[in-house]
């Protein structure tokens, strides 16, 4: 069969890609995915009454465009819910961010971190080289030490020298060092991070929005994984479907993709694009707990970097008296009972749980593409790969086809601007 355009992969991106393309009245397309359901990792699942995402999937919304396309997609089926976020490090709990809540800390890692606050606002620094200098540089020794360097570690797998900063923009708060330091005294009056509030749907979960991007689009095929694709002839086995195109654009994971082009320079590009895995615990007690949305533990003892709450953000999440967790670990922790006891060990220890909860079931997921890695590989291997498929009529999208981290909102309004480029 022949498409104009062949778009790869029904994750948020691809199918805001083909959604917008239906509004515009342009229906010669094809949309394939290898599950046999669209979403992506934007799915959710209902176990005994109890509604899951595939670890915490919020929306934040910033732009205008951004809430008027949520909220016609969503109507009433959507709230916004203020933060409650934390960081347990020692014996210390700290609301989020660490960084402009020092007054929390005891008096001594406090002290550490007045220091190194007060030490970097006296130096002059060349542009940093690495993510642990631009922390230094930002935060001083102390908060580096205390929380940025071990949370960092867990969350990419490897140590912060070995990242650049280029990712951290919207990601990492960056109070002034005045602020900061005034945090030491009293809890700052205004909220930080681009994640103050944040958008969920009231039923269905986050799957809600896959969901409702999917219905109008009349040409989606399930079970339809890419096995090849040529850029020169400009043709595509998908499935058992052999797909002639004119344009293609692409959200499966930038390395993937270029691997199916079976070219030497593209696979040798790819071999330079690093990912992490995620590895999620997810369980149900048979108790309301206080509400909270998600909570970051930098400390080498617990396994987890990041726990959140999943009942916490809907309350059509989970029935009454019942509250449902995602535990966040890395993509190579075994699924096992004894890793399951420490786990549980942990979460004890810390009082996030009680040890006469009644565990009513549990379950794991695994993610195996979560970040792209920021390393000293990453930017000149994805600008020649992107400008090198842009020049074959292939387009790039979302956070795994441009190999970068991202949030939702801005995987579904590049699948907007690509449907008006495309028209």
């Amino acid at each position: 069969m022949h498409v104009k355009t062949l778009i790869l992969g029904a994750g948020l991106t691809g199918l805001s890609t083909a959604y917008h393309l239906e509004k515009q009245g342009q229906t010669d397309y094809l949309l394939v995915e290898k599950e046999n359901a669209p979403g992506g990792l934007c799915k959710s699942q209902v176990l005994n009454g109890c509604t899951f995402d595939f670890s915490g999937h919020l929306l934040h919304l910033h732009t205008p465009e951004g809430k008027k396309l949520v909220k016609s997609l969503l109507g009433q089926n959507l709230r916004r819910v203020k933060r409650r976020a934390w960081i347990y490090t020692g014996s210390s709990r700290v609301p989020f961010p660490f960084q402009a809540n020092l007054f929390a800390l005891p008096e001594k890692a406090r002290k550490r971190c007045l220091n190194g606050l007060l030490a970097c606002a006296r130096q002059t620094n060349p542009a940093p080289k690495n993510f642990k200098e631009w922390c230094l540089q930002s935060f001083g020794a102390g908060i580096y030490q205390i929380f940025m360097r071990p949370y960092n570690t867990k969350l990419w797998g490897r140590n912060p020298e070995e990242m650049t900063c280029d990712w951290c923009g919207p990601f990492v708060p960056l109070p002034s060092v005045e602020e900061a330091l005034k945090s030491a005294v009293r809890p700052p009056k205004k909220d930080y991070g681009y994640n103050a509030y944040f958008y969920y749907p009231a039923r269905g979960g986050c799957g809600a929005l896959a969901e409702a991007l999917a219905r109008p689009i009349t040409h989606l095929s399930l079970n339809t994984p890419v096995t090849r694709i040529d850029l020169i002839h400009k043709t595509a086995q998908c499935g058992n479907i052999a797909v002639s195109f004119d344009y293609v654009v692409n959200t499966l994971p930038l390395p993937e993709f270029l691997r199916l082009t079976g070219e030497a320079e593209f696979s040798a590009l790819a071999n330079k694009l690093v990912h992490t895995q995620v590895r999620v615990y997810n369980f149900a007690v048979k108790r309301a707990v206080k509400p909270f949305s998600w909570i970051y533990f930098p400390d080498k003892e617990d396994p987890f970097y990041r726990i959140g709450l999943q009942s916490g953000f809907s309350p059509d999440n989970a029935p009454q008296g019942i509250s449902t967790f995602y535990v966040e670990l890395p993509g190579n922790y075994p699924c096992t009972q004894q890793s399951e006891k420490r786990i549980w060990k942990a979460l004890v220890q810390k009082g996030i749980i009680e040890e006469s909860d009644d565990v009513l079931f549990s379950f794991w997921q695994s993610l195996p593409y979560a970040y792209a890695v920021y390393d000293k590989h990453r930017a000149s291997a994805v600008s020649q790969a992107l400008k090198a498929l842009a020049g074959c009529g292939c387009l790039c999208a979302g956070r795994y086809g441009k190999w970068e981290y991202s949030f939702m909102e801005k995987s579904l309004l590049e699948g907007l601007d690509l449907a008006k480029k495309l028209v």
